[in-house]
């Protein structure tokens, strides 16, 4: 099958979060099925004297604007990149100073247009797999556009909804920019609550909408976690899948981490993530000694539960736990953490930042992960706890609900927490120092988590059996 894939970023052309890992990762795995698979990103950079990589192969114009198209392979994978200075050449991808660009309507319905072009120049596709609010126009251009439809007439379409709370929300008079008519912003399509809502246009015109994890399909049917468009999604339920993301397994391996003093695989993780703990006490100042280790990477949010850790953190430390927490998020939270560090020295490190090598070394080195996510699509960090022997702490929500097994079933490979509160926190954590105190049982959840396959062959093997019942069956008749 010839498939296209639209994404405002892929990693590691460009990453602000998951969405970039998934269409960095997923693409090759296709390939790697025997596909013959195109990726088209904006060519983001951040200023003009950055080149941007590829073969020219011409350009394209739409809105007003014209994008110079180049082409790289990477992984087996088709790379377009769509270079417009004055659209994509900005400090960063979406906002700046926690503000969204005013643009964002035009700079994502360019892409759209620009990205359809230059993938019907480039031979077309059976499958245009569109990703997240950005890249939702594809499906309704595909479906109500003329144009865009004869350049790739029989061309089915997916929509995954990596998170559905970003839904690209704007004024209706952002559509002229857009070059959407008037006769699309209707209730059936673009109009909601009136305002003109991208996602929604893309989930109503897809063959097919996917989201990252099955329980995640299943939740955003519900008013608790449906963001509005629970309704809209409850019509379109039989075109709802969830298929769970996929892990990139050459970049999160324990035994061969180019960031780890020492490498270790499930028959040595004990001593490897001695050496690990050991490691990091020393570079962020945590007091030597076995205490087990808590490790939380994650944006500080109150989505990712930073609230509960700043409000429990006194009680994990009076418990016999050491933390160590790496991220940026919420100013209220970063203030609670480096608190904590201040009443806690040697029992606390905050890491306020980024850093994918100091990452690394916290999921080799922590004893648990903490997840206590209110809701989570998907999730990466407790596939890569798990790899590393760091048994994740989590809530039973989305794909964490899919992806970690609880301590008290014969197969569990974590522990899931019972509610949301400090209390329920501290009772999973009293039954994880259980475990920890006992050698041979912490080694046989360990060697379970570390060799959960969470490849993305899998899922792969899911989205082309996808694309294949779409092409075998009769196109959707237009309204």
């Amino acid at each position: 099958m010839r498939i296209a894939h639209l994404a405002s970023e892929v990693a590691p052309f460009s990453k602000t979060g998951g969405l970039a890992d998934v269409a960095g990762s997923l693409p090759p795995a296709l390939a790697g099925l025997g596909h013959e698979v195109t990726v088209a990103v904006p060519a983001h950079r951040t200023t003009l004297a950055e080149s941007v990589p590829g073969t020219a192969r011409g350009e394209v114009r739409a809105l007003g604007y014209r994008a110079a198209v180049s082409e790289l392979s990477h992984r087996g994978v088709r790379v377009v990149f769509l270079d417009c200075p004055a659209l994509y050449v900005r400090p960063s991808l979406y906002s700046l100073a926690d503000q969204d660009y005013p643009d964002n309507a035009l700079r994502f319905a360019f892409f759209v247009r620009a990205a359809l072009a230059a993938i019907a120049r480039l031979g077309g596709a059976d499958v245009v797999h569109a990703h997240d609010w950005q890249a939702a126009l594809a499906p309704l251009l595909l479906r109500h556009d003329g144009q865009t439809r004869f350049a790739m007439p029989a061309a089915r379409t997916v929509l995954t909804v990596h998170n559905l709370a970003y839904q690209g929300t704007f004024p209706p008079w952002a559509l002229e920019a857009c070059g959407i008519p008037r006769r699309l912003f209707t209730m059936e399509l673009l109009e909601f609550y009136g305002a003109a809502n991208l996602l929604k246009s893309g989930l109503v015109s897809a063959d097919a909408i996917t989201t990252v994890s099955p329980t995640y399909a299943r939740e955003i049917l519900s008013p608790e976690f449906g963001c509005g468009l629970e309704g809209v999604l409850a019509a379109r339920s039989d075109a709802v899948t969830g298929i769970l993301n996929g892990l990139d397994l050459d970049e999160w391996d324990p035994t061969r981490d180019a960031f780890l003093e020492r490498l270790y695989g499930a028959d040595d993780a004990a001593a490897g993530k001695r050496a690990a703990r050991d490691a990091l006490a020393a570079e962020l100042g945590l007091a030597a000694g076995r205490r087990p280790l808590l490790g939380m990477v994650s944006r500080l949010a109150e989505q990712k539960g930073a609230d509960l850790l700043a409000a429990a953190l006194d009680e994990v430390v009076d418990a016999g736990f050491d933390v160590v927490v790496l991220g940026a998020g919420e100013r209220r939270y970063e203030q609670a953490l480096r608190a904590g560090q201040a009443a806690h020295p040697g029992r606390v490190a905050a890491a306020i930042r980024f850093d994918e090598r100091l990452a690394h070394r916290i999921y080799a080195a922590a004893d648990l992960f903490l997840m206590p996510s209110r809701y989570e699509p998907c999730g990466l960090g407790q596939m890569i706890a798990m790899r590393y022997g760091a048994l994740p702490v989590v809530t039973r929500t989305g794909g964490l609900a899919d992806t970690v097994t609880d301590a008290g079933k014969p197969d569990g490979t974590g522990f899931v927490l019972d509610a949301m509160t400090p209390a329920a926190l501290m009772s999973a954590l009293a039954r994880a120092r259980k475990l920890l105190a006992a050698p041979r049982r912490l080694q046989a959840m360990r060697a379970r988590a570390m060799t959960r396959d969470f490849s993305w062959t899998a899922s792969a093997r899911a989205y082309a059996a996808l694309y294949e019942r779409l092409l075998a069956a009769p196109p959707r008749p237009l309204a």
